[in-house]
């Protein structure tokens, strides 16, 4: 029994009969789907990570020494190794201020050996009685055995192996880990005052170098500010300065504006090539259905002579585009994916900003959405193939 044909049917031996050149149509398709998806996960990432890392902040102002702005944002950005330090009386000058309502104190050590520790992380103390930054976030307990003075909060990005760390040969216990935040926070060991003293101490022994003494009972490097509710950032960080001179006060709500500016201004360049491969996609694959009706003049010809109407033959060159599209929807998803996903924490390294990636659901929807916007737009490159080939003369030759 003779099989009956199909436009559908048809269409997809028409694509098959070309195998290089269909090849081609998927690849130019495949590669405008790539970018579009993987232009979607980019910028939601983006901008989820800048969410994260508002929430994750916790602090309307920020008191460092005078001049170490850049290197504060390193730390808080990249998770960079940093250090800077001023006298710790300093916090309670700030906790006194009118429109202070809580000012919690952190100290960043930095070790001038890259074999101290068994990863390269920021360590940071900082006062479980006072904080309201770190702990907030800290997910998953873990119970240990270590004594209760004993207090580490490993980052997310931080590997940790059978709930220890190692400083300095030292093992210690993981009380928690955190949950993540997009940012160089991610990359952080955390530990109470007298902890990381204890560490200090203990590297010192050993035989360690740091370029800061350790010293957490006289010096700090940072004060976490949370304001008054009827207090007000730039009246609060004026009487701070007055009171400080040899300080510098950054206003969480400023770093926020412009962190989130920056990465706007950096999302205008995926955007726009996102948008240029789209068009070159439409153009190129109108051009070349251009170009298939002219050479198959005879078969459409003869599709005509059996039957077949104007509107059937847009049917066929539509249903051609619509199988190239959803080949090089699926093809560009899945390279996307393979390029993004595996490789979402060596892009936020790379991009140094704060970088949360997207659930799977979100993800799902960006790949829905691209294979409709994949789809559409091979769909769109044939109307004027499919315009010409209804206007188009029976010609035998």
């Amino acid at each position: 029994m003779e099989k009956a044909i199909t436009i559908s049917g048809l269409a997809f031996a028409n694509i098959k009969r070309k195998p290089y050149r269909t090849a081609a149509l998927i690849a130019i398709s495949a590669l405008s789907a790539a970018v579009l998806f993987a232009s979607f996960i980019l910028s939601a990432s983006l901008n989820g990570g800048i969410e994260n890392f508002k929430k994750r902040l916790g602090a309307d102002l920020m008191v460092v020494p005078e001049g170490y702005a850049a290197q504060m944002e390193s730390v808080l950005l990249n998770g960079e190794p940093n250090y800077f330090y001023m006298d710790k009386a300093v916090e309670e000058t700030v906790r006194n201020i009118q429109g202070v309502e809580k000012a919690s104190a952190q100290f960043y050590l930095t070790s001038l050996s890259e074999s101290c520790c068994d990863f390269p992380v920021q360590i940071i103390g900082f006062d479980p009685e006072t904080d309201f930054i770190v702990t907030p976030w800290a997910k998953g307990k873990i119970k240990t055995k270590a004594a209760e003075s004993e207090m580490i909060f490993a980052g997310h990005n931080v590997n940790v192996l059978k709930n220890e760390v190692t400083f300095f040969a030292q093992k210690h216990k993981v009380s928690a880990k955190l949950s993540k935040s997009g940012s160089g926070m991610d990359n952080a060991i955390y530990a109470d005052l007298p902890t990381l003293q204890r560490i200090f101490e203990d590297a010192k022994q050993k035989g360690f170098g740091f370029i800061s003494d350790g010293d957490t009972s006289t010096k700090t490097s940072a004060i976490f500010v949370k304001l008054a509710p009827d207090a007000k950032a730039d009246s609060t960080a004026l009487r701070i300065r007055e009171a400080l001179p040899d300080v510098q006060v950054i206003k969480g709500g400023t770093f926020i504006s412009t962190l989130a500016e920056k990465i706007s201004s950096f999302l205008i360049f995926p955007k726009i090539l996102t948008v240029l491969f789209l068009l070159i996609t439409v153009f190129t694959l109108a051009t070349v259905f251009s170009l298939i009706v002219n050479e198959r003049n005879r078969e459409y010809s003869i599709l005509r002579v059996i039957g077949a109407d104007s509107t059937t033959l847009k049917t066929l060159i539509f249903r051609e585009a619509f199988f190239i599209g959803t080949f090089g929807a699926i093809t560009g998803v899945f390279f996307g994916a393979l390029v993004v996903l595996p490789f979402n924490n060596l892009i936020a390294e790379k991009l140094s900003l704060p970088f949360a990636l997207s659930s799977p659901a979100v993800i799902a929807v960006f790949a829905l959405i691209t294979f409709a916007i994949s789809v559409a737009a091979c769909v769109i490159s044939a109307v004027f193939a499919a315009t010409k080939i209804s206007k188009q003369e029976v010609v035998f030759k």
